[in-house]
């Protein structure tokens, strides 16, 4: 088995322009002006020509070192024309790549090790013997997620691709193995091949068990990655757990590894890793699985339980005691992660206008994927210095991309690690903070229903609990109300301690359903034992298994194997401002040095966009000075120069910084219209490097632009003629246009 590096100026441009127009977080680095250019939208439609004719994205010949293909059809020509056109941006951006690429080759050569793993890897997929020669090129932009691809032909793995951006050091390495066993999976023929041994080991068909399957693989094949990578690097943390597959499916998660990992370990041989892992996933129907944990049944079991503690449910205590302490360090866990994600945020941020110690921690967490980068800086400094680190960051630099909900979060995590929160209180406090600040939990878990369980929770509504708890926490508080309501004795009516009736063999200290012989109990007070998932480790109908669904539901069915799969409701955290400032008109003119433009706005379409806008031009709303950092409260847009002109487009203007990038230090929510279209020219929007970003920058097009519907909020328009002439003037003025001031007229 072999990797060889390959360049092609070709696919590095397209996977550039591919990650620009369709696959970049709106808090990465920017390459192209936005709104784009129609040509270079018209991307999108060269994709979904390739879609349609079963080309493979992207074609094999996009990697040829002779320059871009033939153009047959007209999707290829789209798509060539598109990256025509963004050359200019683009190009200057991957060459500043090109040391970078070199050390990233250098680097993957001395950590792969394959003259070690390659065999291992070969026997884990099934595939020994493999001759496979795998083509990769490290590409330094790439759509994400994932960050990776194959290149193929006739459904043949021919080379691989992986931005050497994102992922570094051991990282990469893992990301490389797990490409080599997805390639030798897609190549290899051979009777204990990975996917034909769990086929025929789950035969089953139907959405359900198909997705069982497909994720099972993904797993198996990213813990031997990982594996590999520590047998040469013990200080790796598997990209598996890092980032966020094992926070993603923990139940299938935590079944795979408490088997393959033995296999791999050498303590058990691979067939019987394998049957072992299937055997245990027929024990229950696929959805247990497939679908997410659900929120709301953990938060319903821990408040029900804590209430029938309180109540003096001794059994209730004992069981909470036990189950406390382990759910905590898995929050405590998955929101370590968490705050590796949401630093990543902190990519664009002007690091010379903060504290050098600040400064340097945001570029050691940014180098590579921050999830990685977190981790890595967080072993280095300890974990109360790392936190004490990132609630700055989220404080300071990080309000623009939402830390003001996660200054508290890695606050409290910081209490959490130095000792100073028990684990009740700390789970109390993450339920407390999803339910005041949002998004907690909503990365990895069903989050539907945990509002209105928050919510049932601060009111005291019992009833609403029960129904969302699982059925062992359900059947408690069932068996509690049975006796309240045989007993009927009130303490504040009877003036003395309730009565508890006897607890039965079923609800003695510690008692619980009856689990499976590989989960046993970890002692209170301590994590779970290696890291185990305790959350993923419970069985369906048990304390804290999150979902509130009775055992039955999940036992293994025909109907379970063909019903259609239930999409997670997804919910974010946006961030909406304080209730805005109501008008029934707004027109502002921008005082040029070519003449006055103005602008008329839509306060009651979009109200929060326009309040904004308002604010900023009379000076009512503090901004981010983007050269000194200083928060400033003065009109914003004096001063500030039309920074982009593209005759027959746009022109734009709102950015201090004069990069086309820059903003006022916080972020506004988008408030996209169903019926706001861009079917004519002179509209007035925002701009934007993602959902909800927008912030000061806004333009005014000179022509229809479609491709800009659904992406961009238009708040306003220009009307007289004599502003119109002045926007087309703008576009083709052979020096600055500059705006001298802003008045705005509005009641």
């Amino acid at each position: 088995m072999k990797v060889s590096y390959h360049r092609s100026t070709t696919l590095d441009l397209y996977l550039a322009l591919h990650r620009e127009v369709l696959g970049r977080c709106s808090w990465e680095v920017s390459l192209l002006p936005r709104p784009v250019e129609p040509v270079i939208a018209a991307f999108r439609e060269g994709l979904r020509g390739w879609r349609g004719g079963g080309t493979p994205i992207p074609p094999v010949g996009f990697a040829s070192p002779d320059g871009p293909p033939d153009a047959p059809d007209e999707p290829t020509r789209t798509v060539l024309r598109a990256m025509a056109a963004a050359r200019p941006s683009l190009a200057p951006a991957i060459d500043g790549y090109a040391e970078h690429r070199a050390h990233a080759e250098a680097d993957l050569d001395r950590r792969l090790c394959l003259d070690r793993v390659a065999g291992p890897l070969a026997e884990a997929m099934g595939v020994p013997g493999s001759d496979l020669e795998l083509p990769l090129y490290l590409v330094p932009f790439a759509p994400y997620p994932p960050s990776v691809g194959f290149l193929t032909d006739g459904g043949r793995v021919v080379a691989a691709y992986l931005d050497c951006r994102r992922y570094v050091g051991a990282t990469l390495a893992d990301a490389v193995l797990t490409q080599l066993g997805w390639a030798l999976l897609r190549n290899g023929r051979h009777p204990d091949h990975l996917l034909h041994r769990l086929r025929a080991l789950l035969p089953d068909s139907g959405p359900y068990p198909d997705r069982l399957r497909l994720l099972l693989t993904k797993i198996l094949v990213e813990l031997t990655a990982g594996h590999l990578v520590r047998s040469t690097d013990p200080t790796h943390r598997p990209c598996v757990d890092v980032l966020g597959t094992a926070w993603r499916f923990p139940r299938l998660y935590d079944l795979a590894r408490r088997h393959w990992l033995r296999y791999l370990d050498g303590l058990t041989d691979r067939e019987d890793a394998l049957a072992a892992i299937t055997g245990e996933a027929a024990s229950y129907a696929p959805r247990w699985y497939v679908e997410n944990v659900d929120g709301a049944a953990l938060a319903a079991d821990f408040y029900l339980l804590e209430w029938l503690a309180a109540a003096g449910d001794a059994a209730a205590r004992a069981r909470l005691a036990d189950w406390a302490p382990q759910l905590s360090a898995d929050f405590a866990t998955q929101l370590d992660v968490i705050v590796g994600t949401e630093l990543g945020h902190y990519e664009c941020a002007r690091r010379d206008t903060l504290d050098p110690a600040l400064a340097g921690f945001l570029a050691e967490v940014t180098t590579g994927d921050s999830r990685v980068g977190w981790w890595r800086s967080r072993r280095a400094l300890g974990e109360v210095p790392a936190l004490d680190l990132a609630v700055q960051a989220f404080a300071g630099p990080g309000v623009e991309y939402g830390g003001e909900a996660w200054a508290p979060i890695a606050a409290m995590l910081r209490r959490y690690a130095a000792g100073e929160l028990p684990a009740r209180v700390f789970i109390d406090q993450c339920f407390t903070l999803q339910h005041n600040n949002g998004c907690l939990f909503d990365k990895y878990f069903e989050a539907e229903h945990l509002w209105p369980v928050l919510e049932a929770q601060a009111a005291g509504d019992l009833e609403l609990l029960a129904r969302h708890a699982s059925a062992e926490v359900r059947g408690r508080w069932q068996r509690h109300r049975q006796r309240r309501e045989a007993g009927y004795a009130p303490r504040w009516l009877a003036g003395g301690r309730e009565p508890v009736a006897p607890a039965t063999a079923s609800d003695a200290p510690g008692a619980a359903p009856t689990e499976p012989p590989w989960a046993v109990p970890t002692p209170a007070g301590s994590p779970p034992a290696g890291g185990r998932l305790t959350i993923g480790a419970a069985p369906p109908g048990s304390l804290g298994c999150g979902s509130r669904a009775e055992a039955a539901e999940y036992a293994p069915s025909p109907a379970a194997t063909t019903a259609p799969i239930r999409s997670r409701t997804w919910h974010f955290r946006r961030p909406w401002p304080a209730e805005p400032q109501r008008y029934e008109r707004v027109t502002a003119v921008l005082h040029t040095n070519l003449g006055p433009l103005e602008l008329h706005l839509w306060p009651q379409t979009v109200p929060y966009t326009v309040d904004n806008f308002v604010a900023l031009a009379r000076g009512t709303r503090p901004w981010r000075d983007p050269e000194t950092g200083v928060h400033r409260r003065e009109p914003f847009y004096d001063g500030t120069r039309f920074h982009r002109r593209v005759p027959g487009f746009v022109i734009q203007a709102g950015d201090r910084s004069g990069t086309g990038t820059g903003g006022p230090g916080y972020r506004i929510p988008d408030e996209f219209q169903p019926d706001a279209t861009f079917d004519r020219p002179f509209l007035v929007a925002m701009a934007n490097n993602g959902r909800d970003s927008a912030g000061s920058r806004f333009f005014v097009t000179l022509a229809a632009a479609r491709h800009l519907d659904g992406a961009y909020v238009p708040f306003g328009a220009v009307r007289d003629p004599a502003s119109r002439e002045l926007a087309v003037a703008i576009a083709t003025a052979p020096g600055e246009v500059l705006i001298e001031r802003v008045t705005v007229d509005a009641d």
